[in-house]
């Protein structure tokens, strides 16, 4: 079975094909929670999931589905993204519904030195990195060693696997600039709501199959977005890993690993 995951700031979501579990801590101690998917038997979301660059936007909405759920449950602690969302939200409806106003609007705003902006933004990043995002990118990278560790087949331990993974959001993120990007070079015009839906498939269809000679470039980003975790962000993916086996072969979930 294929599985995937998600990193957050006290814990992992590892999810299978029927179900997925959280494992996380809640004051200082170690707990799971599982949850069972529902759009199994439906035949159309089904084809859509086999269906080559359809499958990576059924995906991607999928995700974003699944996040919104968790964040409505909890939007004092997912307020800040929900506000980037918004805000991206409205910014590309004005570019798309109203082009000439927003044309105007770029033309006028001052060309700064772009070598600044670059330094002043990775500044940010990297100070954010080591601060805020801390937690998240050190579950993140053990929530990647857990998948490295089903897909080799326990052959290594947990703790040397890889924490860079090929299906990773950064690579998808990474290849859908670089496709928009060629789009935008090679003169490709086609609606933009379009342009964005098929930069997103051929995407999740790259990191896919691509060998890692193709993914490098991404994979340089994920060292950005994951760092190496500690002992605790790995019990959390490994409990995460025993209990989602143990559903998805109709086994009792096991006990906290200690």
């Amino acid at each position: 079975m294929k599985i995937g995951g998600r990193a957050y700031k006290n814990g992992v979501r590892l999810v299978g094909p029927n179900y997925s579990v959280k494992a996380y801590y809640q004051d200082g101690e170690l707990k799971y929670s599982i949850g069972k998917k529902v759009v199994k038997n439906n035949k159309f979301l089904s084809l859509a999931k086999k269906t080559p660059i359809i499958r990576g936007v059924f995906s991607l909405f999928t995700a974003l589905i699944s996040f919104f759920k968790e964040a409505t449950g909890n939007p004092r602690r997912y307020w800040l993204i929900l506000l980037l969302l918004v805000i991206d939200i409205i910014i590309e409806g004005y570019l798309i519904l109203m082009p000439e106003s927003s044309n105007a609007l770029l033309k006028s705003i001052p060309d700064f030195n772009i070598y600044f902006d670059i330094l002043i933004l990775g500044a940010i990043a990297f100070l954010l990195r080591g601060t805020l995002l801390k937690e998240t990118f050190k579950f993140h990278g053990a929530e990647h060693k857990a998948v490295n560790y089903y897909e080799d087949n326990f052959a290594k331990p947990l703790m040397v696997q890889s924490r860079l993974a090929n299906r990773c959001g950064t690579n998808l993120v990474v290849f859908y600039m670089i496709l928009l990007n060629i789009f935008i070079f090679t003169g490709i015009n086609i609606n933009e709501f379009l342009a964005n839906l098929l930069a997103i498939g051929i995407a999740y269809e790259v990191i896919s199959y691509a060998p890692d000679s193709i993914l490098s470039v991404a994979y340089l980003v994920q060292c950005f977005t994951t760092i190496e975790p500690d002992e605790k962000h790995l019990k959390a993916s490994a409990t995460a890993l025993r209990v989602l086996i143990a559903k998805e072969t109709g086994e009792s979930p096991p006990s906290i690993i200690v």
